[in-house]
């Protein structure tokens, strides 16, 4: 399940690219790609099948970011960015948590959800955190044996943006 090679890395990286293509970048409006599958759903007077489409395309992503291995933080962040793009949580409901927020969802009802970008956000969240990610091919414990851990935190610490170390062995 979980990530072994930097083959496999890449191959996580380019699926969640195709999703977040798909989910919010299918129609431009001048250099602006703002629309997506996830906002043409949402048009269609069966919400259920744009509630579906946005639970399953989350839900891989979520899937994708636990297969490489990115921080519970990261996850958690985006579990509740797609929790709101999926129409399961709105985002007028989170922000009456916020004071003051209601004013100006006034303004916008319903356009919020339309266009918010949720699946966008989120595999952007879970690249970067890839991208701040040191890979090591094989296991902790074998590093560690070996003496090669230190090495591999060396290695991290020398790599502009990198904060964590995963072994995917």
């Amino acid at each position: 399940m979980f990530a072994r090679t930097h083959g496999d890395l890449h191959k996580i990286r380019d699926s969640i690219d195709a999703v977040k293509k798909l989910s919010d970048r299918v129609i431009g409006i001048g250099p602006f790609n703002i629309i997506g599958l996830d906002g043409l759903l949402a048009l269609l007077p069966f919400p259920i099948v744009s509630t579906a489409y946005s639970v399953l395309a989350g839900g891989f992503l979520l899937i994708q970011g636990m297969r490489a291995k990115v921080s519970p933080t990261t996850l958690i962040v985006c579990l509740v960015i797609l929790l709101i793009d999926s129409g399961i949580t709105t985002v007028e409901e989170l922000t009456q948590l916020i004071p003051l927020a209601g004013p100006f969802l006034a303004l916008l009802p319903g356009a919020v959800d339309f266009l918010f970008q949720g699946h966008l956000y989120a595999a952007h969240m879970i690249q970067k955190d890839m991208d701040k990610t040191h890979y090591v091919a094989g296991s902790e414990s074998a590093a560690r044996q070996s003496g090669e851990h230190q090495g591999h935190m060396d290695d991290m610490r020398a790599t502009k943006g990198k904060k964590r170390l995963v072994y995917l062995g």
